[in-house]
């Protein structure tokens, strides 16, 4: 009863609070996107890391076989 005895003295503190927060919550939504965006794309390189490691070592092995492969330019401007 007695809230609502000083609830239209109450009312225009109440309106700047709910403005003031609403503005704030406004300007803090693009860096809150902005950190969200960046956790996205880190859990996406961190879940590519870790399916492409254990690839490694075939990678390394084949990057080895090729590089004691002998080149030539020759060679490799007519493959037949």
């Amino acid at each position: 009863m007695f809230c609502l005895l000083f609830f239209p003295f109450l009312l225009p503190f109440l309106i700047v609070r709910f403005v003031f927060r609403l503005v704030f919550g406004l300007l803090m939504l693009p860096f809150i996107m902005l950190f969200v965006v960046g956790a996205v794309l880190f859990a996406v390189f961190s879940a590519l890391f870790a399916m492409f490691i254990p690839l490694m070592p075939f990678a390394l092995v084949g990057l080895a076989i090729w590089a004691l492969m002998p080149h030539s330019r020759a060679a490799s401007a007519y493959p037949n």
